[in-house]
């Protein structure tokens, strides 16, 4: 509320100059009256339609300061026309509602992001062990450091004889899951968290027992695990819990509000890179004289809606692309081969291919210049600037049923998988963030990804 409280005030006294340069409210005393009874209603607004209310806010902030400023904007122009003593001017109230909607969704998400990242290392944290360090233990791991910012991994326990002495991503294995019960006496440790849902029952029966009787809390992942990658719903009918899957929240509203923006940024973009993209046209034709400017392909959008995806051409025309089907199946199957080296790093995607225009098209996918062109697909409505990865036809013939997931919403031209990791991601864990980015879109969501997609593109460090 403090920082609600500096936003109204701060947005009354731009509005105030913007009406009345070089003024200050204190030559005109009525408005200096009327900043109460407009922090009032402010205040109301927005207590009443939940921006006080931490889920509320995170369900759908934008949406929120929307209703909440449109309402409060309503209740001031209707004063200034039924009562004579609040005859203010409504430019500088609707000025007000516009400057305190936009400096109030920047200085939310800006405190959001002080408190996440700087705030955190004051906080105390649960002392977390996970059991089971399979496919599902070491996705746990991999989301507790990643995201959370209130449990901290102490270790894990399996029983895998390769797994022992060892650790995954600076955890270490302390030992066997029949060790379960002596590290718990032995160590500090808050929850426990199981992570093998295809254990025998016998086996979790075994685990939980073992936390019961020392008091420690525990709690497990399903066997659904598989399924519910998507955020859930729990219902009560009488004793009988039911689980659902929650919808797309890409929806509506939300979908309005997001393709206002794409059409705004994305016209002012190809306007503002109109110089690079003459350029760098010329320097491919230059480069490579025998092929077209730009490369276009059938790419699989919205709902599986095929369009013609457009890029600048980066490669010598008429190549072979079965090397790339060959890296796109073994990419999505998983296999181990599919991870490649680039120098010290470890990349999912095709390193030194021998397709690309030597030093021009290398150059422009380095620095993915080669995507701008996808600004026109985006005007289009075919994509829209965040979004899933464009899906290529011989990729979708090896999509698990899970995965079709990406297909509920516009694909992107960054996406959050580009910027928690880009190439370094497997297949699997690219689709989860994306599930995740349809499950929990806001707009501030999105204006994050598009301030981080430059840095990751300049520096090729995903975070």
């Amino acid at each position: 509320m403090v920082l609600d409280l500096f936003v109204c005030t701060a947005s009354f006294l731009f509005a105030f100059w913007t009406r009345h340069p070089g003024q200050f409210p204190s030559v005109s005393p009525e408005y200096l009256h009327a900043l109460p009874i407009v922090l009032f209603v402010w205040f109301a607004s927005y207590k009443y339609f939940g921006l006080y209310n931490a889920k509320s806010v995170k369900q759908g902030e934008v949406i929120q300061l929307t209703k909440a400023n449109s309402a409060g904007i309503l209740v001031l122009l209707s004063l200034t026309f039924f009562y004579r003593d609040f005859a203010y001017s409504r430019i500088v109230l609707s000025t007000f509602a516009a400057s305190s909607f936009l400096l109030g969704l920047f200085s939310r998400h800006a405190f959001r992001l002080f408190a996440e990242n700087v705030l955190k290392s004051f906080k105390w944290k649960h002392q977390v062990l996970v059991v089971g360090c399979g496919e599902v233990g070491k996705t746990l791991i991999r989301e507790f450091l990643a995201n959370s910012t209130e449990f901290k991994v102490v270790g894990f326990l399996d029983d895998a004889p390769a797994l022992q002495h060892t650790f995954y991503l600076g955890v270490p294995c302390l030992g066997r899951i029949e060790n379960l019960g002596d590290l718990l006496e032995r160590n500090d440790i808050d929850e426990v968290m199981i992570a093998f849902p295809s254990a025998p029952k016998d086996r979790y029966k075994e685990v939980m027992k073992i936390c019961t009787e020392r008091e420690v809390k525990f709690k497990f992942v399903p066997k659904l695990f598989k399924v519910m990658l998507q955020d859930i719903s729990l219902d009560i009918v009488g004793d009988v819990p039911l689980i659902g899957i929650k919808g797309n929240n890409l929806t509506g509203f939300n979908y309005i509000i997001k393709r206002a923006f794409d059409v705004v940024v994305s016209a002012l973009m190809l306007i503002a890179a109109a110089p690079v993209m003459i350029l760098t046209a010329f320097l491919v034709k230059m480069a490579s004289p025998s092929g077209s400017i730009f490369f276009t392909q059938e790419r699989f959008g919205y709902k599986r809606e095929p369009f013609q995806f457009i890029k600048f051409r980066s490669m010598h025309p008429d190549s072979d692309d079965a090397i790339h089907q060959k890296y796109v199946k073994e990419w999505i199957a998983n296999n181990k081969d599919s991870a490649l080296k680039d120098g010290d790093t470890t990349v999912h995607k095709l390193t030194h291919d021998p397709r690309i225009i030597p030093f021009v098209g290398s150059f422009i996918r380095k620095t993915s210049i080669d995507e701008l062109p996808q600004l026109f697909n985006v005007l289009k409505g075919e994509m829209s600037l965040v979004g899933p990865r464009p899906c290529l036809r011989y990729e979708m013939e090896s999509y698990k049923t899970w995965h079709k997931a990406r297909f509920d919403a516009l694909p992107g031209i960054t996406g959050l998988w580009q910027v928690s990791g880009r190439n370094r991601l497997t297949f699997d864990e690219m689709v989860r963030l994306d599930i995740n980015y349809l499950q929990k879109w806001t707009f501030s969501m999105d204006l994050l990804i598009l301030l981080k997609t430059p840095y990751i593109v300049i520096f090729d460090k995903a975070y």
